[in-house]
């Protein structure tokens, strides 16, 4: 499936005021590892998967090589910000994989 640009500005956001980019290396820690959830003035997260690939889950299981859902080095995606508290991210070979994340806030929010 061939990747395409996400239109952020259909969902009128804007970059956070005083919130700053997360870059989370997503390594082999058993149970995975999270990022760190934002406050209230933060709607959604605009991310990128760099250098390897990994998996996440959002049900509060704990992702493995196997299970969750893979995202590939070169993916991009905006999330709201509400799964930062629940996504649980492993890599899935030898090489971590590094989640950048910048938050972002909903105009009129």
């Amino acid at each position: 499936m061939a990747k395409s640009a996400i239109p952020v500005d259909l969902y009128a956001l804007r970059p956070s005021d005083g919130k700053l980019d997360q870059a989370l290396t997503v390594d082999s820690t058993s149970g995975g590892v999270q990022l760190t959830a934002y406050g209230e003035i933060v709607t959604h997260v605009f991310w990128t998967c760099e250098a390897a690939q990994c998996r996440f889950t959002l049900d509060g299981s704990a992702p493995t090589t196997t299970n969750g859902h893979p995202l590939e080095a070169g993916d991009v995606g905006v999330w709201p910000a509400s799964w930062l508290r629940t996504a649980k991210f492993i890599r899935t070979g030898s090489t971590s994989a590094i989640l950048q994340v910048s938050p972002l806030t909903m105009s009129g929010v």
